[in-house]
């Protein structure tokens, strides 16, 4: 019985071979037959054919691994195998490679290899159109352009600390033993765009690195001479039992990733998130941990339980019957819903709209510069089209007739008009999801944690008071910031009339203070409860 499996297992990987060998030969012919057209084209410009000609081997060796679940290695990877580590020494004898073009240099010296990196600064490659400079980066992959030249030098020191990331994360993947990773290699080195200059915000700072490293290194020395293990980063004032919480608790602030993938280049501040990222993209089609809401399947219990997260409410809103699994959550949900009016801070420069957050003002201007199709255009052929799979949305109130819609949006119309469904107040829509059958139905449960249930059922059972009232308040800077208390402000009602309706009606005085990225999404948050006047309200 055993000779026959291996036999089968023998035939399989001849068939896989046969495949590859076929890709392979047909890649070649079509290299062959389109040679003096490249030929001539790299007379024009040598950079540009050698940038062109390694996508299209990335585009082909991708296209294999879709089609036969085979993932080789992305182009410029090492072949060798990494060997298995101790743990304490993962960051250790890290091997760091070049990826400028025509350069070749890997070392494991770290300051010598940011030095070489620098200079590749005085190697980009500088175009002028219309008297505007643009300078390119030559990095394997990368593609970057700007006119900044600053930016460019910030984006060159990145390159340095990105590829020993990746370094760490090919001696991980023997010592983690971390499965295969079967996103897009040819992303690994994508870096994001560095508008400014590294900032340390810690109280009585204020300097500026152009590179990473040395932004980090500088942090690391406040963390090390910092009293009592305190956070004295501008509005944070947290304080730690160790020193190492304290380091890890920084990196929150800086921004700094502890090791990256070696094959798509994605960088993470834990190993345990690294694993999770390759985890993910290995489900057996059989697992057993599959969700119960949404039928998603995942490769371990703890990936499942990570998800099941999103669909618990955890947080109650107090001006509707809303819930949300987390605080970002709420506040779009308040900054949408709520105050509309009073959060449009991002006006478009083509007309008169503003909009809530930049990425609502991104895709708004899309409005204006994107080019209109003429009737007949599309960028997705018949036989892609037809791949597609339709989703289908079913109604679960009138299962006889088979009502079945090909929009979620049409069969939202038939929920209200036919059969009078309203959805929660708070909610801007309905919500749908894929049942046994592959249909899109309804959802009608809504998950909560108890304390939220009973906060909005006894909590909030009167009807709720609108954010656009009568109240004003005062904000007054009380205290300035220290090495381990953040900036103090008092709260106060402009007036005595304002007071006195407060505390005649006996309510208690809640306020939620939350710092916010540019995106809007809350980085941390603190509730404060007081039955007392807003006039005795200090925070911090």
């Amino acid at each position: 019985m055993s000779g026959q499996n291996d036999q089968v297992s023998k035939a399989a990987d001849d068939s896989i071979t046969d495949v590859r060998y076929n890709f392979c030969k047909d890649w070649v012919e079509k290299q062959n037959s389109e040679e003096p057209k490249k030929l001539s084209q790299q007379n024009k410009n040598d950079i540009q054919f050698i940038i062109q000609n390694n996508a299209v081997r990335k585009k082909f060796m991708l296209s294999a691994a879709e089609d036969y679940a085979t993932v080789p290695n992305g182009v410029g990877e090492s072949s060798v195998e990494p060997k298995a580590v101790k743990l304490q020494k993962l960051r250790k004898d890290v091997r760091m490679e070049c990826g400028w073009l025509s350069c070749n240099l890997a070392t494991e010296d770290y300051r010598e290899f940011q030095d070489h990196c620098r200079n590749h600064i005085s190697d980009l490659q500088v175009t002028e159109e219309d008297g505007k400079i643009t300078y390119s980066c030559l990095w394997d992959s990368c593609k970057h352009n700007n006119s900044d030249f600053d930016e460019m030098c910030r984006h060159m020191n990145y390159h340095a600390y990105h590829a020993r990331l990746l370094g760490i994360g090919f001696n991980a993947q023997a010592t983690l033993k971390l499965t295969c990773c079967k996103k897009d290699s040819s992303l690994r080195n994508k870096l994001p765009l560095l508008k400014e200059d590294f900032c340390c915000l810690w109280v009585g700072c204020g300097d500026k690195f152009k590179s990473m490293q040395a932004f980090l290194n500088h942090v690391a020395l406040h963390t090390h001479y910092s009293g009592r293990h305190a956070c004295s980063w501008a509005g944070c004032g947290a304080s730690f039992p160790r020193a190492a919480l304290l380091a890890a608790h920084v990196r929150a602030h800086t921004g700094e990733r502890l090791i990256a993938c070696y094959h798509c280049g994605r960088h993470f501040a834990t190993n345990r998130k690294i694993i999770d990222h390759r985890t993910r993209q290995n489900v057996h089609p059989s697992s057993e941990y599959t969700c119960n809401v949404c039928s998603f399947s995942y490769a371990t219990e703890y990936l499942l339980r990570q998800h099941v997260r999103q669909h618990v409410s955890q947080h109650a809103c107090t001006l509707c019957d809303m819930s949300a699994p987390t605080l970002a959550t709420l506040a779009q949900h308040v900054r949408y819903r709520h105050l509309p009016d009073h959060c449009r801070a991002h006006a478009c420069p083509h007309c008169t709209h503003k909009a809530i957050t930049k990425s609502d003002l991104r895709k708004h201007i899309q409005t204006h510069t994107k080019k209109k199709r003429k009737k007949g255009d599309s960028d997705v052929s018949d036989e892609e089209r037809g791949k597609k799979k339709r989703k289908k949305y079913a109604c679960h109130m009138c299962e006889k007739d088979g009502k079945v819609f090909s929009r979620g949006s049409r069969l939202t119309v038939h929920l209200v008009k036919v059969h009078g469904v309203q959805w929660p107040f708070g909610h801007s829509r309905f919500r749908y999801q894929i049942s046994e059958d592959g249909m899109y139905r309804l959802t009608t449960t809504r998950y909560e944690i108890f304390e939220v249930s009973k906060q909005i059922v006894d909590g909030y059972s009167d009807p709720k008071d609108s954010l656009s009232n009568t109240f004003e308040f005062n904000l007054e800077k009380k205290a300035k910031p220290t090495p381990t208390t953040p900036t103090c402000f008092e709260i106060t009602l402009k007036n005595d009339d304002m007071k006195n309706e407060v505390k005649g009606d006996g309510n208690t005085v809640e306020i939620t203070m939350c710092d916010v990225d540019e995106e809007g999404n809350i980085i941390c948050s603190e509730v404060i409860k007081s039955d007392v006047l807003l006039s005795d309200i200090k925070i911090g």
